[in-house]
């Protein structure tokens, strides 16, 4: 809100000053029930002698310093601004997309409560410290898709997150290579770095050759980290049968299907990537790791604004208030003693 050039920052305290003349209604009657009270005490004629009385007029005014403070203090909560200059804002950082494997692999319960729930609390954790940096995340299982572009809304990112089960992708299976290729599709392509993809996965390889495209992303400044979700004794995969009961999955021979943590391929990925690997335990440490090797990453300027910053000037009616409380409260009263003045005339006379 824009006031004979005074700009203020929190308008909607202006609702405020119903309160003045609430107030000036209350001290009004506030004064008339003291009369009465001091007209039923006693006699006018004996309340003058026996107490002191006001001059006409100061009361009135000592009423409106008090009004006038309250008027200058709602002034200095609306944050009053005077005076601008120009300032531009520059926010760096680098682009990092999130690979999350959604097949039914992920369902294993190796990891608690299962390899995708722990996966969802990986993005989640090194979402919390970022700073700056834009996210994007592409869940994958026999295809890939880009769930959320490249933002820096991480709140929305997390919204796309919960969404992302093993069903989201239709097609079964668990192809990395085809993750590879649409999380290098998100990245802006003139930009030879400061790009960083995160592969979260059990690295169970069903289709595709995954090193051969991690070879060609490393020339398009991509860096890759892996992080391996599950155990390398295996376990079966948990499947809801018809009915509300519970069974594995089996192969073509009804054999309990048993799903290993693929560690050996994840590792030459990262390597390959010109990255890390790293398992997820019981905690979170690995998380600590790669937020440590991204922060040491080269930033880039993503993004420049031009913005108008205001200097404050809340403290002008905020000391004028005081000075009027002040004021007030030092105001001389103009009384004097009734009784006592006529004693005096008396032994004058």
């Amino acid at each position: 809100m824009n006031f004979l050039g005074v700009y203020f920052k929190d308008p909607e305290y202006f609702n405020l000053f119903w309160l003045v003349p609430l107030l000036a209604l209350f001290l009004w009657w506030a004064s008339r029930r003291r009369k009465r009270l001091l007209e039923r005490f006693g006699r006018p004629d004996l309340l003058g002698r026996l107490s002191t009385t006001p001059l006409a007029g100061v009361g009135f005014a000592r009423r409106v310093l008090v009004l006038a403070a309250l008027v200058f203090l709602i002034f200095a909560v609306a944050r009053p601004q005077y005076g601008k200059k120009p300032v531009i804002l520059k926010r760096e950082g680098r682009d990092i997309v999130f690979l999350l494997d959604t097949s039914l692999s992920m369902l294993a319960e190796d990891i608690k409560p299962n390899r995708l729930a722990r996966a969802r609390f990986e993005i989640v954790s090194l979402l919390g410290r970022l700073e700056g940096d834009r996210v994007a995340l592409v869940p994958f299982a026999g295809d890939a898709v880009v769930l959320c572009p490249l933002t820096t809304d991480y709140d929305a990112l997390g919204l796309f997150l919960e969404g992302a089960d093993t069903d989201i992708i239709s097609l079964p299976g668990t192809d990395i290579s085809r993750a590879l290729k649409a999380g290098a599709g998100v990245f802006d392509q003139e930009q030879a770095k400061y790009k960083v993809m995160v592969l979260i996965t059990d690295g169970e390889q069903l289709e595709g050759d995954a090193l051969e495209v991690v070879s060609s992303l490393k020339e398009k400044g991509i860096r890759l980290y892996a992080i391996g979700i599950g155990s390398t004794e295996g376990v079966p995969i948990p499947l809801k049968e018809a009915g509300g009961g519970a069974g594995h999955k089996r192969d073509d021979n009804s054999q309990v299907v048993i799903s290993r943590l693929g560690e050996a391929l994840l590792v030459e990925l990262a390597r390959s990537g010109g990255g890390e690997y790293y398992r997820a335990g019981r905690e979170a440490i690995e998380l600590d790791r790669i937020f440590e090797d991204i922060k040491k990453l080269e930033k880039r300027e993503l993004e420049a604004r031009d913005f108008t910053l205001y200097h404050d000037r809340y403290q002008w009616p905020l000391g004028i208030a005081l000075v009027l409380l002040l004021a007030e409260s030092l105001l001389w009263d103009g009384r004097r003693a009734g009784g006592a003045r006529e004693r005096v005339d008396s032994r004058e006379t």
